[in-house]
C-alpha cells in the first residue's frame, strides 16, 4: 500500500512538473523574439562574388586593388566546411551571378575556374590546420561594361 502511494505521488509530481514547464514562466505572456538569423552569404569587394558565412576572410592574406573601373586581387578565407559543399556553393552562386565555369581540377586540392566577359575568377580550395579549409580566390573584373577585360585599347607610345 505504501508503494502505491509513493508511485502516485511521483506520478502527480511528474505531471505537475510537465504542466508547469509547458505553460512557461508566469507573468510573462509575451514570447521572446527569436535571435536574428545570420545571413547565408557574405559579400566581398567584388560586385558579384560572395562567400558562405562559414568562411572567415583572413585580412592579412587578402589583397584587393580597386579603381573606378577595375577591381582585382586575392581573397583568402578559412572555415570549417567540406570541400564538396564549397564546390557546390561556388558553382551555384557564381553561375547565378553571370559567371560561367570553364574548368575544374579535383584531386587532393580543388581548383575551380570561372569566366565572364568582364572578368575571371580562380578558386583554390585546400586543407588547412585543425580540420579547416583554406580558400584562395583570385579574381579580376572590369567595372566598365563598355571595356571588358582583354579588350582594352592599348596605350599608344607616341614620342
Amino acid at each position: 500500500m505504501e508503494k502505491k502511494k509513493l508511485l502516485w505521488a511521483i506520478l502527480v509530481f511528474l505531471l505537475a512538473s510537465c504542466t508547469a514547464h509547458s505553460e512557461g514562466p508566469k507573468g510573462n505572456s509575451q514570447a521572446s523574439p527569436a535571435p536574428a538569423a545570420r545571413p547565408v552569404l557574405q559579400h566581398t569587394d567584388f560586385p558579384d562574388l560572395v562567400l558562405p558565412n562559414e568562411l572567415e576572410i583572413v585580412q592579412e592574406k587578402t589583397l584587393i586593388v580597386k579603381t573606378p573601373t577595375y577591381v582585382g586581387g586575392l581573397i583568402t578565407a578559412r572555415g570549417r566546411v567540406t570541400v564538396d559543399s564549397l564546390v557546390t556553393f561556388f558553382e551555384k552562386q557564381l553561375t547565378a551571378r553571370g559567371w560561367q565555369q570553364v574548368g575544374s581540377i579535383r584531386y587532393k586540392n580543388t581548383l575551380l575556374a570561372f569566366r565572364r566577359p568582364n572578368g575571371s575568377c580562380f578558386i583554390y580550395i585546400s586543407s588547412s590546420s585543425f580540420g579547416n579549409l583554406e580558400v584562395k580566390i583570385w579574381a579580376s573584373e572590369s567595372l566598365n561594361p563598355e571595356r571588358p577585360l582583354g579588350f582594352e585599347t592599348p596605350v599608344s607610345s607616341s614620342p
